[in-house]
């Protein structure tokens, strides 16, 4: 018992108060007035730490459970004037109307039945203050309160405080914040940085993440969002989840959730966990959830708001809004542009007075000797996707227009590849095949829209049977042809 009541008299619970130098918190707090500026003492309670960019609004109630007297050292309890004949369970009233503890707590510290008794116990008439914390708050204090055993509640999650004011009495939320991670873990075609926030990713290929969940105590209201945002479809029956609860060698699936997927909506992963699977994890346990999502945009190049998956977690009672960091990760692809020109007859030496050309048609090849195909998607459920093929004559061909442009190839991933003129303009001589490199790793404007310039020559006419050489033999044998006759003319007349 002695143990019990040295506990009354250390510990207690909740928020700012109005006899504290004026802040934000004191503004929030709103106290049953019969007990403001009473009584000689106080609670002040330190709240959860919270990672930067949390979003956190939660209400804590204090409630009087017992009346007490102090002298500063002892301390004595009675029910107070709400509860006039029972205490909860685990305590006990004696004929002087004195409360003592029964119940089979040790160390100092009630057990869990005791709690749910006491939680059960207190009615709104037992509300002494009633406090709203935000997510920069990192405290609060109640002062001018009567002496007396306090039971305090919170949003944040199912752990509660039950203490003493002896005259005043610091203590901490006993909830911790549980935390949220998100990385790319794999790509079928492409790659992705070392920290797994980043991946570039070919057009139609199956981009793998996980998010993993640190489970804090008092788990209670968790709900995971993940939003794919444009340029990514989750693939369906893809989602596993896991947890690696200590009491098991391997990790386990988890079936204790509601699961919501909608492709349009802005959760395209919805999973709300029930408390009693949560409950009762262990403070630390990894929650691990993995999925897949489809990459169906050509366009996620430098600059693009497309391609970029959100998750968030809520957690804490539902009359709260509660939520980690948001954790984003992001796939590009990249694309390659082609310029078709051809020398101006005016300034053939000046490449900057280049004239456009028309007609000629491009392919690319990849390393492995394949060529590029794409192919658009026609309907909702096909995705837009780049394949590589044995056959060039397979392959996607972009043909220049008459300014000179050709349409980009688009949706590529890293490595090397090679740009072929397949279809040369009549008259002109093939361009040389042109090397590009699309580098991993490397999500700048520069190495995701790569462009070059081809130039095109006019062919020069060869030399070929009866020409120049057959006419000046012919030139030659008329000169000595007409120069016999002269002289042949010349003799008759002498």
């Amino acid at each position: 018992m002695k143990k019990f009541k040295k506990m009354f008299a250390v510990l207690a619970a909740s928020a700012l108060v109005a006899a504290m130098p004026l802040t934000a918190m004191a503004e929030k707090t709103n106290y049953n007035e019969t007990f403001k500026g009473n009584g000689k003492a106080s609670i002040t309670v330190k709240l959860p730490e919270l990672p930067a960019g949390s979003t956190a609004t939660n209400t804590y109630k204090v409630y009087r459970v017992f009346d007490a007297t102090s002298d500063g050292t002892n301390i004595s309890y009675k029910l107070n004037e709400n509860h006039t004949n029972k205490a909860p369970d685990g305590f006990t009233v004696d004929n002087a109307g004195n409360v003592r503890y029964t119940g089979a707590g040790t160390d100092d510290k009630l057990t869990q039945d005791d709690i749910n008794s006491i939680k059960s116990y207190v009615t709104n008439a037992d509300l002494v203050a009633t406090v709203t914390t935000g997510a920069s708050d990192k405290e609060f204090t109640l002062t001018g309160l009567p002496y007396g055993y306090y039971y305090i509640a919170t949003t944040t999650g199912t752990l509660v405080t039950v203490d003493s004011t002896n005259p005043n009495a610091t203590v901490q939320d006993k909830n911790t914040v549980p935390t949220l991670d998100k990385k790319i873990t794999g790509v079928t075609a492409g790659s992705l940085d070392e920290d797994g926030k980043k991946a570039l990713a070919q057009v139609g290929t199956t981009v793998t993440y996980s998010a993993t969940i640190t489970v804090g105590k008092g788990a209670e209201g968790y709900v995971f969002h993940d939003n794919m945002g444009n340029g990514l479809k989750l693939v369906n029956g893809s989602i596993e989840v896991k947890d690696d609860d200590s009491n098991v060698t391997d990790p386990i699936v988890v079936k204790d959730y509601t699961l919501t997927t909608n492709n349009t909506d802005e959760d395209t992963i919805k999973i709300a966990f029930e408390d009693a699977y949560t409950g009762q994890l262990q403070e630390g346990t990894i929650i691990t959830i993995e999925y897949k999502a489809t990459v169906t945009s050509d366009a996620l190049t430098y600059g693009s708001e497309d391609g970029k998956n959100t998750a968030s977690l809520d957690y804490g009672d539902s009359s709260g809004t509660n939520s980690t960091p948001t954790k984003d990760v992001k796939v590009y692809n990249a694309k390659f542009t082609v310029n078709k020109n051809q020398p101006n007859p005016e300034n053939p030496d000046d490449a900057t007075k280049n004239l456009p050309l028309a007609g000629a048609g491009f392919i690319i090849q990849n390393a492995e000797h394949k060529f590029y195909k794409f192919t658009a998607a026609t309907t909702g459920d096909n995705v837009t996707g780049v394949e590589w093929v044995d056959n060039e004559n397979e392959a996607t061909e972009h043909t220049s227009s008459s300014d000179g442009t050709v349409p980009a190839f688009t949706g590529l991933k890293d490595g090397t590849y090679t740009l072929i003129e397949k279809t040369v303009p009549a008259g002109y001589n093939k361009a040389e095949d042109y090397t590009f490199t699309i580098k991993a790793e490397d999500y700048t404007q520069q190495n995701l829209e790569k462009s070059a310039t081809v130039t095109n020559y006019k062919g020069i006419e060869l030399p070929h049977t009866g020409g120049i050489g057959t006419t000046v033999f012919a030139v030659a044998g008329l000169v000595i042809m007409a120069g016999a006759a002269a002289v042949l003319v010349i003799k008759k007349r002498s």
